[in-house]
């Protein structure tokens, strides 16, 4: 069996511009293409000091253990008249395996050019060392909020084979892929660090988000004589249960766990209603929308559901379980 490699972010830039040898000017250019990608960089550089740039060049992903790319790289002192111009064409290989960061100098040599009546010369010769660095990241993704899953995302737990759901916008980590189903690991929520996978799409694509930015912790007040819910300063109407009363207290608010059956009725007003955010780190109490109430804090305005279920769905606060904290008051 072919061995798997987990998918890596590699990251390239331009670290540092070293100008040693002659001096020929300070008016610097640097030209760099690799892998379709051109950077330019106008500096004022004196000869025998070096410039940090740390300005990235290209970001790319691959479950390859080696990453090899192609480079030119130009240097330009810019004359009124003439630019003395060198360049060199090299490659980077890249060990998507090493943590550090991988660094590749290259070396240019400019040689100064002066003309006279069409008659060229010059002798002074400039060296630049061209630093690049690779950083090699793992891949985060996010699971879809996609109406078809209606904020589910089916996946199997490769462990046990059972199938499981994950909630919308939760943080993962890429492992690899075949030709059927996409490897992943949740870095949060019930199935933490457990390898999953899911199905790719009919067009072999991921299911999988990129680019998605968690919010800051949600703080919301249940007031027990009110019945009601309070969040980023709207009020909601709920409905308690007389024979479990709420205390008074602090307590937080988790990542939604799995689809619950009991939302299914209140579908067509709230398409989210499946979703039920647990509230504590035990025991079977949960903050959801419905008509009734078994101990959990149920929000019987379903067609308002969408509006917590989005305050709280991107919230995070930082403890890989919660998404925010909910105060029971009087």
């Amino acid at each position: 069996m072919k061995e798997k490699f987990m998918l890596k972010s590699v990251q390239l830039k331009l670290s540092k511009i070293k100008y040693g040898g002659d001096s020929i000017g300070d008016d610097i250019r640097v030209e760099i293409e690799i892998l379709g990608k051109f950077l330019r960089i106008d500096k004022r550089i004196k000869a025998g000091t070096a410039t940090e740039i740390n300005q990235e060049m290209s970001r790319i992903e691959t479950d390859r253990e080696s990453f090899y790319a192609e480079i030119s790289i130009t240097v330009i002192e810019k004359d009124l008249l003439f630019n003395d111009v060198g360049s060199t064409r090299g490659s980077v290989k890249v060990n998507t395996a090493v943590i550090k960061p991988q660094q590749f100098v290259f070396e240019v040599h400019v040689k100064e050019s002066r003309s006279i009546l069409g008659k060229f010369w010059g002798k002074k010769i400039a060296d630049f060392e061209i630093t690049l660095e690779a950083t090699i990241t793992d891949v985060m993704r996010y699971i879809p909020n996609d109406d078809e899953g209606k904020g589910w995302l089916k996946v199997r737990i490769e462990s046990n084979k059972s199938i499981e759901s994950l909630p919308a916008f939760l943080k993962i980590r890429s492992e690899y892929s075949d030709n059927k189903r996409e490897y992943f690991t949740p870095l949060e929520g019930t199935h933490r660090d457990k390898l999953v996978s899911a199905k790719l799409q009919r067009d072999g694509s991921s299911n999988l988000l990129s680019g998605v930015q968690h919010k800051p912790v949600a703080r919301a007040f249940y007031s027990i004589s009110k019945k009601t819910l309070t969040l980023n300063g709207k009020v909601y109407a709920t409905v308690d249960y007389k024979n479990a009363l709420w205390e008074k207290g602090l307590y937080d608010i988790e990542i939604p766990d799995y689809p619950h059956s009991g939302g299914a009725r209140y579908e067509e007003d709230a398409p989210r209603a499946k979703t039920w955010f647990k509230i504590g780190h035990s025991g079977e109490r949960y903050l959801h929308t419905g008509g009734r109430s078994l101990g959990c804090i149920t929000v019987i305005e379903t067609a308002r559901w969408i509006e917590i279920y989005n305050a709280l769905i991107k919230a995070r606060k930082g403890d890989f379980m919660s998404v925010g904290e909910l105060e029971v008051i009087d």
